[in-house]
C-alpha cells in the first residue's frame, strides 16, 4: 500500500467568491484601497495578493484571500499609489483550517461589506451579479451542504 503515514486530507474543496466592484464609471484607487484592506486585517503576502490570517497580525493559517479583479489579479505594493482597479475579488477555500467554515464566510462577507461601504462599491457574486441577502443565504446553504459532504467523507 502506498502513502503510508500520510495525513488523510479532505478530497472535497469548494471556493466561495465575493466581488467588490467599484460603481459604474468609478475606480478604486491604490492608496485608499490599501488603507481599507489593512484596516480590515488583511496582509500582503504569497502570490502578490492580500490574505486574512487567523491572527490579525498576519500570522497563522489563511482564512480568505483578496485578489485584483483585473488580470493578472495581483497587486504591486511599490506602485500602489499609481494603481487603480474596477474591483477586487475575495475568495474562501473550504474547508478552512479549523472547519469553522461559516465563521470564515461571515468574516469574508463582513470584510467585503466594509470595503464596499468605505470605497463606494457594491457586492457581486461569482457571476458578477448584484449580491443580495438571498445570494448570501444561498452561499450559506452551499457551506452547510459542504459540511455535510465532509462529515460523510470522514465516516467512510
Amino acid at each position: 500500500s502506498a502513502a503510508l503515514g500520510t495525513v488523510a486530507t479532505s478530497t472535497i474543496q469548494e471556493v466561495l467568491v465575493v466581488n467588490v466592484k467599484a460603481m459604474k464609471g468609478t475606480m478604486f484607487y491604490g492608496s485608499d484601497l490599501l488603507q481599507q484592506v489593512l484596516d480590515n486585517g488583511l496582509r500582503y503576502g504569497a502570490m502578490e495578493i492580500f490574505h486574512r490570517h487567523a491572527d490579525e497580525d498576519g500570522e497563522g493559517p489563511i482564512i480568505f484571500s483578496m485578489a485584483n479583479m483585473l488580470k493578472p489579479g495581483t497587486f504591486d505594493l511599490k506602485a500602489i499609489d499609481d494603481f487603480s482597479t474596477a474591483g477586487v475579488t475575495l475568495f474562501l477555500t473550504l474547508p478552512v483550517f479549523d472547519d469553522n467554515n461559516m465563521a470564515a464566510f461571515d468574516l469574508m462577507i463582513a470584510t467585503a461589506k466594509n470595503l464596499a461601504s468605505a470605497l463606494g462599491g457594491e457586492l457581486n457574486d461569482e457571476n458578477r451579479s448584484i449580491m443580495t441577502g438571498q445570494t448570501i443565504e444561498h452561499y450559506r446553504e452551499r457551506i452547510r451542504d459542504f459540511s455535510r459532504r465532509q462529515q460523510l467523507e470522514k465516516k467512510r
